[in-house]
């Protein structure tokens, strides 16, 4: 609000003056803003805090894992011949393994044809094809160029997987070649004729060739074929999986190699690792918290819960009772763990059950009282948001708190420029009549002076 040209009667600044008297006025909003910003802070750290407890959440649900501490690692003497891979089912142990052939997918090619040749054209024609359960069959009551049955084969309502192609030759004639969708016997296509059709209307024969590029001397060995130490193993696919339990070979060529099983220590390393970096990292979160001057009493409430299951002794679950006992300690002056991976190893060399019963057991490991506890700060209306809920209650209350000051300003300021509005027109009216009055006054001296002359 504002008055027409304030203090140009009287001289007076009023906007001047009110502004000056709405600064001391306006220091409670001030105030109520560093309020809200110190909360909003504080909203933020919180939510900083929340990210680092769920992150040492996700590294305890690392150590909850019992093929964390069961991990093995399979190599290939030669990744020409297979690649392997390994899970926790695999024992250390070796083999030798040859590669007789791959497993292939059948392919079948017809004679060559004019592309203008037709095939069918008579009531009960059809091809069907059918590869293990699965069948598509082909209506060909009337007649169809090889690029037509193509066409119909490829079609999304063919279930078996088998695909088409056509092949041009020198000649310009076609070769119908059709392709199973997954390797091996079990997957071949098979062939069957309707009406006046039969196998001779396309002598389809197969086109599979062996590493020499010979063709096969039989559908059987579409299946790849391998000995494993000695026994004979025949998979449809050059995936396999169930010849060596815990292992996966995966078939590259014709060849002999070996394949050794390790326990891979690695990988229960990166993750007692990453549990003391997540750990580590939460401290740093809370001692900067505690510095902002956010709820010391929450955060030692957490931080003292979190330490108390660190230092909880297991019992009946093997060797070991402390997790310092494998490597994990606490630094005297910092408070922050640090980790002797070799310590883990030997243990894991040495006890391998106790160390993953220790960390693993799913009713009384250390994972699990850790993870429980964790789960009760960050599930969804635990302590975390608890505290951010109400700090955004204190926000809400903030923010009502200054739109009613800002009315109350409002109105005061209104309030000053009316009354000073008033003091400026007295003013002004007192200057005016002033200086009415010296104006009289003189014109009544020069007067009296004149008198005075003329006599």
């Amino acid at each position: 609000m504002a008055i027409s040209s304030p203090g140009l009667g009287s001289g007076l600044d009023v906007n001047g003056i009110v502004s000056q008297l709405m600064s001391v006025e306006q220091q409670p909003l001030i105030r109520l803003n560093q309020k809200e910003a110190r909360v909003q802070a504080e909203i933020s750290a919180y939510g900083t805090l929340k990210s680092g407890l769920s992150s040492l959440q996700t590294a305890m649900d690392k150590l909850a894992d019992p093929e964390t501490f069961r991990a093995t690692k399979a190599t290939s003497s030669d990744a020409d011949v297979f690649t392997v891979s390994s899970d926790t089912d695999a024992v250390t142990s070796s083999y030798n393994v040859t590669v007789n052939r791959l497993a292939q997918q059948h392919k079948l090619g017809s004679t060559e044809f004019a592309s203008t040749a037709t095939f069918g054209g008579t009531a009960g024609d059809e091809l069907t094809l059918t590869v293990g359960s699965d069948s598509f069959t082909l209506d060909l009551s009337s007649a169809n160029t090889l690029q037509e049955i193509q066409s119909a084969i490829n079609a999304e309502s063919n279930e078996t997987g088998v695909t088409a192609g056509l092949i041009t030759g020198d000649s310009g004639n076609q070769t119908l070649v059709l392709t199973s969708g997954s390797s091996g016997y079990d997957n071949r296509v098979q062939l069957s004729f309707g009406g006046s059709l039969d196998s001779s209307t396309f002598n389809f024969s197969m086109l599979n060739r062996d590493a020499n590029d010979q063709l096969l001397a039989d559908e059987t060995e579409l299946d790849a074929s391998l000995t494993v130490d000695g026994v004979s193993v025949t998979r449809s696919s050059n995936s396999i999986s169930d010849a060596i339990e815990g292992l996966t070979l995966n078939l590259q060529s014709a060849g002999q190699a070996s394949v050794s099983i390790a326990a891979d220590t690695g990988v229960a390393k990166s993750a007692v690792s990453g549990f003391v970096q997540a750990y580590n990292s939460l401290k740093d979160q809370l001692s900067t918290l505690d510095a902002s001057g956010a709820s010391g009493s929450v955060l030692r409430n957490i931080e003292n819960q979190i330490r108390g299951v660190l230092n909880t002794k297991i019992t009946g679950l093997g060797d070991y009772s402390y997790i310092s006992e494998l490597g994990v300690t606490t630094n005297s002056d910092t408070g922050k763990l640090e980790f002797d991976s070799e310590t883990l190893v030997t243990a894991l060399e040495d006890a391998a059950d106790s160390v993953t019963g220790f960390f693993s057991d799913e009713d009384s490991g250390f994972a699990v009282g850790f993870g429980t506890l964790l789960e009760g700060f960050v599930q969804s209306g635990g302590t975390i948001d608890s505290i951010i809920e109400g700090g955004n209650n204190r926000i809400d209350s903030i923010e009502r708190s200054r739109e009613s000051l800002e009315r109350r300003l409002e109105d005061i300021e209104a309030r000053y420029l009316r009354e000073f509005g008033v003091l400026d027109g007295l003013i002004a009216n007192m200057s005016t009549t002033s200086e009415y009055l010296t104006s009289q006054l003189d014109i009544l001296s020069n007067l009296a002076g004149g008198g005075r002359n003329n006599n």
